[in-house]
Order: C-alpha cells, then structure tokens, then sequence
C-alpha cells in the first residue's frame, strides 16, 4: 500500500534553522558521510600532484639526463652496453616513423649515459645488457577536467566566506625565496604553466635488460606535451593540422543554380 511522503527538504532546512547552521550528513550508518553500502565504487579524486610540461628542446634534454639518472643508479658503469632506439624497441621503421622528440631524446639520452662513464654501443653486441627507449603519446578528450585556482577560502563573518590568494616569500625552513625577474603577480604563480591543461601526455620508459633479457632495472616519467606541438611527438600527421572538408547542400532548384548559357562570338 503506497503512502504519501512529506517532502524532506524543508524539514532538512527547518533542522539547520534550529541548530544554528549545523550541517548534517545523510547516510545510512556508519561514520563517513556516504552509504555504508552501494551498488558500485564511488569515485576519488587522487591526491595533488605536479607533471612537468614539454614546451623547448631544453626541456627534452633535461627529461632525457633525469631518465638516464635514474636508470645509472641500478646499471654498474664499465661493460659495454647495447642502446636501442625507440623505434627499435616498439618495432617500427625509423625512417619512416621515428618522432622528432624521439631522435632528439635519443640523442641527448646517449649523451648522459656516455657522460656517467657508461660505454654506450647503438649495435649489438655479445653478452652485453641492453637498454631500450619506449616512448607513448596518450591523447585524452578535448574537455578533460581543467585545474582552476580560485584562492584560499576564509571566513569573514558566520556564513559568510569569502576566496583569498596568499602567497609567502619565506618557505617552510625559513628561507628567503629567490625573486625572480617580471612583477610580483607572475611571481607568485610562476611555478605552473600557463594555459589550460594540456590535452596530450607522453610516457618515456627506460629500461635496462642483462644478455638473459630479464629486466634489470627501469625507470617510466609522464610529461604534459603542449598542444599545438602535437607533430613533433606524432608519427605521420598530427591531428591539430588536419584539414576537414565539410560539404554544404543548400537549395539548388533551376533556375537559381542553372549554368548560364555561354554566347557565340
């Protein structure tokens, strides 16, 4: 037999009137303020992170010395070692098919190794480890979620709040932070680049593989990629310069699109 419900909001909204802008939690048990049970997970957010942003061949560089960094600490120095291009390791045509980041990150990869007194070969040779390169563009959804900064909140009043930026000079051991050239504004926020969040994300793997091919050590970092460099990361053409030709039918009923007719001389 149905029964009529009263409706719960002014009810919830009388409670907070009566107890002086409490705020209360519906759930059904427990101490989290969501069901104890449910159909599914509910989804979280991960906890805040920073990715580094790809926007120069200086930064290419630095990714390259920081992945052969981390891979030389688990790989002795001395015997010779076998590096294989990214191409190589994924099974594609480096004349064809071979990135410009991937030539460039090559390259300054074999740098860093040669200069922590690594003996680097690009053949193979027998009973010597290898290390591979493995380089994936990911590209996510033009309206990915985007991070907004909108200020600290405080409460100036009750109920009453309000968005404050703040920013300090002195970090948590009390030092003096550095100024840099441009105003205080650009200052303040410096550390984070500019624009909305990127769209494409590159994955660079390392690894090393003794002459069994067991894998040794490895080393993965994920880099921002800006947008509208999508070619230099892309094999082929990149989706961002792809020219769509859309056809348009309009009304095209005689006489308004008869060809007219052509006079003799």
């Amino acid at each position: 037999m149905w029964r009529y419900a009263k409706p719960l909001a002014p009810t919830l909204i009388a409670a907070a009137s009566l107890g002086g802008c409490a705020v209360y939690d519906i759930h059904s048990g427990g101490t989290g303020p969501y069901p104890a049970s449910n159909e599914v997970p509910i989804a979280a957010n991960f906890e805040t992170t920073r990715q580094h942003k790809l926007q120069a061949v200086e930064h290419w560089r630095r990714a390259a010395v920081d992945s052969a960094g981390a891979l030389a600490r688990s790989v002795r120095a001395g015997p010779v070692v076998h590096l294989r291009r990214s191409c190589e390791t994924t099974g594609c045509a480096p004349q064809s098919c071979d990135t410009v980041f991937n030539r460039v990150f090559f390259n300054e990869f074999l740098t860093a190794l040669v200069g922590l007194g690594h003996r680097v070969s690009l053949v193979p040779v027998p009973g010597a480890a290898s290390i591979e390169i493995d380089v994936q563009s990911v590209g996510f959804a033009p309206n990915r979620p985007q991070y907004r900064y909108a200020g600290v909140p405080t409460e100036i009043g009750p109920g009453v709040w309000a968005l404050r930026d703040i920013a300090s000079l002195v970090d948590a051991q009390g030092n003096a932070a550095p100024r840099t050239e441009g105003t205080v504004h650009n200052w303040w926020r410096a550390e984070f680049a500019g624009g909305r969040t990127p769209r494409n994300e590159l994955v660079v793997t390392v690894s090393a593989l003794s002459p069994e091919r067991a894998y040794v050590a490895r080393d993965t970092r994920i880099y921002y990629t800006a947008d509208h460099d999508t070619s230099l990361y892309s094999c082929g053409e990149a989706a961002s310069s792809r020219v769509w030709t859309i056809p348009v039918v309009g009304d095209c009923t005689a006489p308004r699109c008869a060809q007219p007719e052509r006079r003799q001389p």
